[in-house]
């Protein structure tokens, strides 16, 4: 028959190995640890350099140099892409999956809520990235390119003769509009807007001629309006000048 001491030396035994096996298992424990490093939400990604925010849009200029990679990131809101100048990456999910993407100047883009990845740079020139994230959109569904059936095109206006529409969601248009040199458009713009500049562009605006002003502005700017009339547009540069215009139906005035 066992005595008592013994058996308390047996139980200890079995505490020790039970201790054992559990700190084996709590090492070999799966994380969301990749060669990128940990998963990050996107204002702690060095990469994502945030220029606009405000009710109804968080937008953020992406730069990435040739053979390097933004972190591995949580995009926790619905977005929309748009692409400067000819890009090749590789989107790596955290299980190691890539996807490898061919993308030109001005491509636009949606993904909804929860995409993780890390992006990589193949290109031999640096690849430049707006990422414009729906606060107001929370998963309903948008249409990118082929949209012109699209049912939510009788809540909008019709389109300028030198916009060509992109996409629709439930509270937001995309267009594009090229300009020509020395041509003139009218900006009468009821709606509160997002301006992607995707070509350098000078520009006058105001009349044709005389009053308003010069301005210029880069490939990769961004610029929020308020609604606006008319103040005409000219391009009077030497090349035409292209914008992705994205429109906002106002967010309901809160009682």
């Amino acid at each position: 028959m066992a005595t008592l001491s013994g058996m308390k030396i047996h139980a200890s035994l079995l505490m020790l190995c039970l201790a054992a096996s559990l700190s084996v298992a709590q090492d070999t424990k799966p994380t969301t640890q990749s060669k990128f490093g940990p998963t990050v939400e996107i204002p702690a990604d060095a990469t994502h350099q945030m220029k606009i925010e405000n009710e109804y849009i968080r937008a953020y200029y992406i730069t990435v140099a040739p053979q390097q990679s933004t972190l591995m990131h949580h995009h926790g809101t619905d977005y929309v892409a748009v692409t400067f100048g000819h890009a090749v990456i590789d989107s790596a999910a955290p299980d190691g999956a890539v996807k490898h993407l061919v993308l030109e100047d001005g491509a636009v883009g949606y993904t909804p809520a929860g995409l993780v990845h890390a992006v990589t740079d193949m290109a031999p020139t640096t690849f430049h990235n707006a990422t414009i994230e729906l606060l107001q959109n929370h998963g309903h569904p948008v249409c990118v390119n082929n949209c012109a059936s699209d049912p939510r095109a009788k809540d909008w206006p019709p389109l300028a003769k030198d916009s060509k529409l992109i996409g629709y969601g439930d509270t937001f248009r995309i267009s594009e509009t090229i300009i020509k040199p020395q041509e003139t458009i009218a900006t009468d713009e009821p709606f509160p807007h997002l301006v992607v500049v995707v070509t350098d562009m000078h520009a006058h605006t105001g009349p044709p001629g005389s009053g308003g002003m010069d301005f210029s502005q880069k490939a990769g700017d961004m610029m929020f309006h308020d609604g606006h009339a008319n103040h005409g547009l000219t391009n009077i540069g030497t090349q035409d000048m292209r914008l992705i215009v994205m429109e906002f139906k106002p967010a309901p005035t809160k009682e």
